[in-house]
C-alpha cells in the first residue's frame, strides 16, 4: 500500500494483476546434454587375404599373391626351378586360379587376382565399401595389416584413395588408426593386438549404449582350429567373438568375425589353403550383421539375420527403445495451459503443482496431461 493513504480508498486491483501476483513460477529451462551415439561401430581389417587372394606356403615362407601374372606361369608351368617347393606352389597357384568361387558366386579365383602394379584388387574394395556404408554413420575403421608399418605408408595411402573412390559422393576416406605395431608371427599375436585396441577403444568411449565390432582377417592364411590365445581355445568363429567380448570388459559389445578363409586337398594329396577374400557370401555375412537393427544379445548369442531391408543409420537402430510421448492425448500450447492453470488456482484457491519431468526430458502439462 501506499504511505499515507488508508488501504480502503485505493482502487481495487485488476483481475490481471491477481493472477499475475499467483502466477506459478516459470520452471527452469535446462539444455539436455548432448545425445551420446547410440552405437559405435568397429571394423578391424586385414589387407593380405581380404582384399587380395593369398595362398598358404607350408614351407615356413609368406603367402603367395595371387596375381595375374603368377596365375599365368603356373597354368603354363613356366617355372626354371624344379624343386619340390616350387612344384607344389605351381600347382596350388594353378589349383586356387581353377576353383571355382562357390555359395552362388560366378567364376572363378583368377577373376579376383591382383594385378602387378597393385596387390588390393578393385572389385574387394568396392565390396569393403559396401560394409563401410552399411556400418552407419562414421564407423572407426581400424588397420589389423602388416601393411600399419611405416615402409607401407605410400600403399596405404593409394588404398585409402581407392576407397574413397568407391564410396563416391565426394567422400574422402582415411583409417581412423592401427593396432599397435607389435611382432605377429602367430594368429594369436594378431587376434591379441586386436583384442589389446579393443579393450583402449571401450574405455575410452563408456558414453556409447552399444558398440559393433567386425573383424576382415585371414589370420595368416590360418583356419580357426587348434591354436589358442590368452588360454581361450580358438575353434570357430564363435570362439573368436567370444574373446572380443571379453577383451571389451563391457556390457552392449556385439562381435563378428568374418574369416576369409578356405581350404582343400588335391588328390595326390597336397592342402591348399587360400585366403580368399571378400566374396561374395563372405560380404552377405558381415552386411546381414551390420543391417540386423537388433544385432545379437549382450550375452553373446549369435546373430541370425536376413538381408531383407535397406541399412540405417547408427542414431536410428534404437530408436524404438526410446520412450516416445503418448500419442493418444492431443498436443497442447504449454503457455495457454499455464494461465488456465492459473485462472483455476484463482477459483478454487488450490495451490499450484509443479510441472512433472518424464524420462525423456519431456515437460508434462500438469492441467490437460500432455506432453509438449
Amino acid at each position: 500500500p501506499v504511505v499515507g493513504v488508508p488501504t480502503s480508498s485505493l482502487p481495487p486491483r485488476p483481475l490481471h494483476a491477481a493472477m499475475a501476483a499467483t502466477w506459478p513460477r516459470r520452471p527452469r529451462w535446462r539444455r539436455a546434454p548432448a545425445p551420446a551415439p547410440a552405437m559405435e561401430t568397429v571394423i578391424y581389417l586385414d589387407i593380405d587375404g581380404v582384399l587380395n587372394v593369398g595362398i598358404g606356403d607350408d614351407h615356413g615362407m609368406p603367402p603367395l599373391l595371387l596375381s595375374e601374372r603368377n596365375s599365368r606361369m603356373a597354368l603354363a608351368g613356366r617355372v626354371h626351378q624344379r624343386t619340390r617347393r616350387h612344384q607344389e606352389c605351381i600347382e596350388k597357384v594353378a589349383s586356387v586360379a581353377n576353383m571355382s568361387l562357390g555359395s552362388g558366386e560366378k567364376g572363378t579365383y583368377l577373376d579376383l587376382a591382383c594385378d602387378g602394379a597393385d596387390a588390393c584388387v578393385d572389385v574387394l574394395v568396392g565390396r569393403l565399401a559396401h560394409i563401410i556404408r552399411a556400418a552407419g554413420e562414421k564407423p572407426h575403421v581400424v588397420l589389423a595389416s602388416v601393411w600399419r608399418h611405416l615402409r607401407h605408408a605410400e600403399r596405404v595411402r593409394q588404398l585409402e584413395e581407392k576407397i574413397s573412390q568407391q564410396l563416391g559422393k565426394g567422400a574422402t576416406f582415411a583409417f581412423d588408426g592401427a593396432t599397435e605395431l607389435l611382432a605377429e608371427r602367430e594368429p594369436s599375436d594378431r587376434l591379441r593386438c586386436i583384442g589389446d585396441h579393443l579393450s583402449k577403444f571401450c574405455s575410452r568411449n563408456r558414453c556409447a549404449d552399444a558398440v559393433r565390432v567386425v573383424v576382415l582377417d585371414d589370420f595368416f592364411v590360418t583356419p580357426l582350429v587348434g591354436w589358442s590365445c590368452d588360454r581361450a581355445k580358438i575353434r570357430s568363429e564363435a570362439d573368436v567373438e567370444a574373446y572380443l567380448r571379453s577383451r571389451a570388459e563391457r556390457p552392449g559389445v556385439q562381435a563378428k568375425m568374418v574369416h576369409c578363409y578356405s581350404e582343400w586337398q588335391l588328390r595326390d594329396g597336397l592342402q591348399v589353403k587360400v585366403g580368399t577374400g571378400l566374396t561374395a557370401e563372405r560380404l552377405a555375412d558381415a552386411q546381414a550383421f551390420l543391417q540386423d537393427d537388433c544385432g545379437e544379445d549382450c550375452d553373446g548369442a549369435s546373430t541370425t539375420a536376413s538381408m531383407s531391408g535397406r541399412s540405417s543409420e547408427a542414431s536410428e537402430r534404437f530408436a524404438e527403445r526410446t520412450p516416445t510421448p503418448r500419442s493418444s492425448t492431443p498436443a497442447c500450447n504449454l503457455e495457454m495451459c499455464q494461465m488456465k492453470s492459473a485462472i483455476l488456482r484463482l477459483i478454487s484457491g488450490r495451490q499450484p503443482r509443479r510441472a512433472r519431468t518424464l524420462p525423456n526430458s519431456a515437460i508434462a502439462c500438469v492441467t490437460c496431461n500432455a506432453d509438449d
